[in-house]
């Protein structure tokens, strides 16, 4: 069963070159929710495939750069013979310094005049089959009482603190989160894989959409939704971001919109996270990390994650010169 959508719609996602194996994934996540469109002109895929190795290398011994770059096309023909757009650009100049939060800055800016919705996509994420009936069914209510500066998230499993609990599905609120050497692997939490079937089934119990909103933010970037007028009012990740986006852009909605900010939550329909997905950082040389656990990433990533942690803070307290990409390539130049 297909729909005809009323808004227009940007789906961005940024894709390492160790995801390329998950990347199959959520290609079949994405196909899951496209065959619900039936005015496919409304609907844009942006798509940045990243082959950069600033802190990773290609174990060229397991697998080639140009098989890497046959598999992300790949799946960009599966998207362009659904009949969509696809526009998709490849990161791979040796001095250039681009990751995530750079792509979903620049996703915000360049379409926040062209569509009415910028939707987050990652690669370790499947959006809920019913997201495009949701966020029409919420701009009916938005539009009919001039509401047009605001963010959607889609609910989630457990997660690992109670802060989060607004973003958790009604079905899960009262699951306990074992936070141990397994915790990945429990179906009922966050982090977990669960399948595109399990998902969509929990789905199809919902007879009526059920949202709630919170006036602070609690961002997960996974499958996020913003408002185009939300991104023309000024918020968007601030350029001394070098890794945390959400917490980059729930900083600046704070700063910018103070009472006046607005995140819907759908409590009762499910978006997928699989933040330990077991295909998630693989080929990566003398690194067997495939779950992607933050502790096990090499020493030059720790090195831009204390940077963005540095950066956070100065944002936050107004005080401080933000690092930047020089002040990496200088560190990592050195070592």
């Amino acid at each position: 069963m297909t729909a005809k959508l009323n808004k227009k719609y940007v789906i961005g996602t940024h894709v390492m070159w160790f995801e390329i194996e998950m990347y199959n994934d959520f290609i079949n996540g994405m196909v899951n929710l496209l065959e619900t469109v039936e005015n496919k002109e409304n609907v844009t895929i942006d798509l940045c495939f990243n082959m950069l190795q600033h802190f990773e290398k290609v174990d060229e011994d397991k697998i080639k750069k140009h098989e890497l770059y046959i598999k992300f096309k790949k799946g960009v023909a599966t998207l362009e013979q659904m009949g969509f757009w696809v526009n998709y650009e490849v990161k791979d100049k040796e001095d250039e310094f681009y990751f995530h939060t750079d792509y979903r800055r620049d996703l915000n800016y360049n379409y926040c005049k062209k569509v009415d919705y910028v939707m987050w996509g990652e690669t370790d994420s499947f959006f809920p089959r019913e997201a495009f009936q949701v966020i029409e069914r919420l701009a009916e209510y938005t539009d009919e009482q001039d509401i047009h500066k605001y963010l959607l998230s889609f609910s989630d499993r457990k997660m690992w603190d109670t802060s989060w609990d607004p973003l958790v599905h009604v079905d899960y609120r009262d699951v306990e989160f074992i936070d141990d050497d397994n915790g990945h692997l429990y179906t009922n939490q966050a982090k977990s894989q669960l399948s595109i079937e399990e998902m969509n089934n929990i789905n199809a119990r919902t007879k009526e959409f059920q949202f709630g909103h919170i006036q602070h933010p609690k961002i997960s970037g996974a499958c996020l939704v913003l408002s185009a007028d939300l991104i023309k009012s000024g918020v968007n990740i601030p350029s001394c971001m070098l890794y945390n986006d959400d917490e980059g852009l729930s900083i600046m909605s704070q700063k910018l919109l103070g009472q006046n900010y607005l995140q819907f939550v759908c409590e009762n329909i499910l978006h997928i996270h699989a933040r330990r997905h077991p295909q998630k950082r693989l080929y990566v040389k003398n690194e067997n990390n495939p779950h992607s656990f933050l502790g096990d990433k090499n020493d030059n990533f720790q090195q831009f994650l204390k940077m963005s942690k540095e950066n956070i803070n100065k944002l936050i307290t107004g005080q401080g010169k933000f690092k930047e990409y020089q002040d990496l390539k200088n560190v990592l130049e050195n070592k």
